[in-house]
């Protein structure tokens, strides 16, 4: 037995002894020219080895290679598609026995790889065989063959000093990998894989931390619980839930996303975006969960460019774009940050001001920000901003395809006021495009017109239905392209700087240039609407009427919004009534023709005399009624007598005073009125 023993020992030791001595005997060069000619066989590239090559078999089959290269096929840009200053691998020799492979180390020394697409989509590690493969043998069960693997550990396993690059000629893309650092390890397939490291992405250095609770369920088709971190200056991010790789991706769990700026992180990755002031700070925390390209977070909290949202939202990343979908309430939406010119305006409009003639913006409007993405949604908002517009608590539905902004806003709260109404912005050509449908009510008017045109000469209710269409590559040029019609209705209001009671009666002695400061310079009215057209930024107004106590006013003509001037005529009479709104407008009076004409900051209010000399029988029929009994505290009014018609007047004893009464002062002819009237 004993002899037996020894045997079966110095055969052993026999064994031991060739794997550790037989690789020693056979020349490096050998190995190096054999290796070089099986990778040439079965890649068509050529493998450099340069460096010492170190082989053991016992107690670990360990291989040691330095200074490797792989070649790249001819039309790549880099010669070596690969290569490393030093690559160490050892695996564990008895546990192969039993059917675990245990990798004891495995480490890469500064490794430089090339990944490059030519324009017809080759990519350079398609690589090409020396010859056909030989057929595949039939699949048949397994009769005793050798053990399945059972577990896989991991001992150290790194790279040190790493880079990488990758070039697509067909899409433009090009990215760089830099010190790439990371230490992998996993004790066994049902112990945590763990995966610590750095790169340098662009100039910034990214931080990755991994967990996998149980690696087995990889390959097993199964999820496990995993934990990721990734940090870098652009971009926070972290995930807690589980994951599954086999037949495709699939996750469900914990998201937070943290990013200070979309636009830099575009950029950074290589997607530069158009200019502008939007695409700024993302965050995005709630649970998330996706399957390849399409990605869901359900009960999201977002902040986005300063507007804060909750909700449900998807996005698909397989298309050219993007593809954002949700239903979310938001506090704000902030239009103005997706517009080049931040929504701002260098025209100043018609606010009386010395600057108030200054042209519109010629800034170009750059709207392709809106092709960024793709998104449909469903908003419940509690403010939109656009221009100066500021729109109140809002229902919207909003969808944005291809670079075109389609907006319904069925709930639309507006400066006081209620309405609902459709926007729609094209960004997707070189001409932006707008086009605008709303139904008003119970606005106030001077806010109102103040922001949508700069106009600050109304005050009142206000009641507007209005459909536009405008193109242009500047806000002057969408003025002057801007189409539509509509009506308004002003109700309770004032027109600020003019007197047109007042101007009626000096018009004729001088003509009035510029608005007028001063309350007493304002007219006040209980309606004023009309309806109008819009062609090529040219405003046509033929039926405009106003009603107030002891004025009627009827006017037409134009404005002219590219140039901000006016052209119109009205004709106020002073009417021989009392009544205001809901009044008589055909009411006789005495009627007094006036030319509004110049620019909106100063126009000139001058009498039509052509028109009233020329329109004797109104004159006549004017003074006509005056004479009637129901027009004379009218004209006494006008004449700076008492309203009241006694028929005696009380004079202040003194001078011509007999003593208390004095005799009835006879009442003045209409013609005497007139003649007061108009100063002559």
């Amino acid at each position: 037995m004993s002899r037996l023993i020894a045997i079966l020992a110095g055969l052993l030791l026999i064994v031991v002894a060739a794997i550790v001595v037989v690789p020693m005997l056979i020349p490096m060069e050998t190995y190096k020219a054999k290796v070089a000619e099986l990778v040439k066989a079965q890649t068509g590239r050529d493998l450099r080895i340069d460096g010492d090559i170190g082989l053991s078999l016992f107690p670990n089959i360990a291989i040691s290679i330095g200074d490797v290269g792989f070649s790249n096929p001819k039309w790549a840009r880099d010669a070596e598609m690969a290569s490393m200053k030093e690559m160490r691998a050892a695996l564990k020799l008895v546990p192969l026995f039993s059917g675990n492979v245990e990798i004891d180390s495995f480490v890469l020394v500064d490794p430089i790889i090339h990944l490059e697409v030519r324009k017809d989509g080759t990519p350079n590690w398609q690589f090409e065989s020396a010859g056909a493969a030989a057929p595949a043998a039939p699949e048949t069960p397994s009769q005793g063959g050798g053990p399945a693997v059972s577990d896989f550990r991991l001992g150290e396993v790194s790279i040190q000093n790493g880079s990488a690059t990758y070039r697509n000629a067909q899409s433009g893309a090009n990215y760089a990998m830099e010190s790439v650092n990371i230490d992998l390890a996993m004790p066994g397939l049902d112990d945590p894989f763990v995966a610590n490291g750095s790169l340098v992405w662009n100039g910034d250095k990214i931080d990755i931390g991994l967990e996998a609770a149980r690696p087995r369920a990889f390959t097993e088709g199964g999820e496990t619980p995993v934990t990721l971190a990734v940090s870098a200056p652009k971009l926070n991010t972290s995930y807690e839930g589980t994951l599954k790789l086999i037949d495709g991706l699939a996750f469900s769990g914990a998201v937070d996303l943290d990013v200070s700026s979309v636009r830099d992180l575009a950029a950074w990755t290589g997607n530069a975006m158009p200019a502008g002031e939007g695409f700024g700070p993302l965050a995005i925390s709630g649970k998330a969960s996706g399957t390849d390209n399409l990605y869901r977070f359900s009960g999201a909290k977002i902040a986005f460019d300063g507007m804060n949202a909750t909700g449900d939202l998807s996005v698909g990343t397989g298309g050219a774009r993007p593809n954002i979908k949700g239903e979310l309430t938001v506090d704000r939406i902030d239009v103005n940050a997706y517009l080049a010119d931040g929504g701002e305006s260098s025209g100043t409009g018609g606010d009386g001001g010395a600057s108030g003639d200054e042209g519109w913006s010629t800034a170009p409007i750059d709207l392709s920000g809106l092709k960024a993405a793709d998104a449909d949604f469903t908003f419940s908002a509690g403010e939109i901003l656009f221009q100066k517009l500021k729109i109140g608590e809002s229902a919207l539905k909003l969808k944005l395809a291809n670079g075109v902004l389609n907006a319904n806003l069925a709930k639309l709260a507006l400066y006081e006021g209620q309405g609902s109404g459709a926007l729609t912005v094209n960004g997707a050509g070189t001409t932006p495009q707008v086009k605008a449908n709303f139904a008003l009510a119970g606005l106030s008017a001077a806010p109102f017109l103040t922001d949508a045109a700069d106009f600050k000469r109304l005050e009142g209710k206000t009641a507007i239905d209005i459909a536009v269409t405008a193109a242009g590559r500047s806000q002057r040029d969408m003025i002057s392209a801007l189409n539509g019609n509509g009506s308004v209705k002003f109700a309770n209001g004032k027109i600020k700087g003019i007197n047109l009671a007042q101007l009626t009666r000096t018009v004729l002695s001088a003509a009035t240039t510029g608005w007028q400061s001063g309350g007493t310079q304002d007219t006040d009215f209980s309606e004023l609407g009309g309806t109008f057209t819009i062609v090529n930024g040219i405003l046509k107004n033929d039926d405009l009427t106003l009603l107030s106590p002891l004025i009627r006013v009827t006017g037409a003509g134009t404005a002219d919004m590219p140039q901000k001037t006016l052209n119109y005529r009205v004709e106020p009479k002073l009417a021989a009534t009392l009544e205001g709104q809901g009044g008589a407008s055909e009411a006789k009076g005495i009627e007094v023709p006036i030319l509004i004409t110049g620019s909106w900051s100063n126009p000139r209010f001058a009498p039509d005399l052509k028109s009233m000399i020329q329109n004797r029988e109104n004159i006549k029929q004017t003074i006509d009624s005056i004479k009637e009994d129901k027009g004379k505290s009218l004209l006494k009014g006008l004449m700076g007598a008492p309203a009241a018609d006694t028929g005696t007047t009380t004079e202040p004893e003194g001078d011509g005073a007999t003593g208390g009464e004095t005799a009835a002062q006879p009442e003045p002819s209409p013609e005497d009125a007139l003649k007061k009237l108009f100063g002559r």
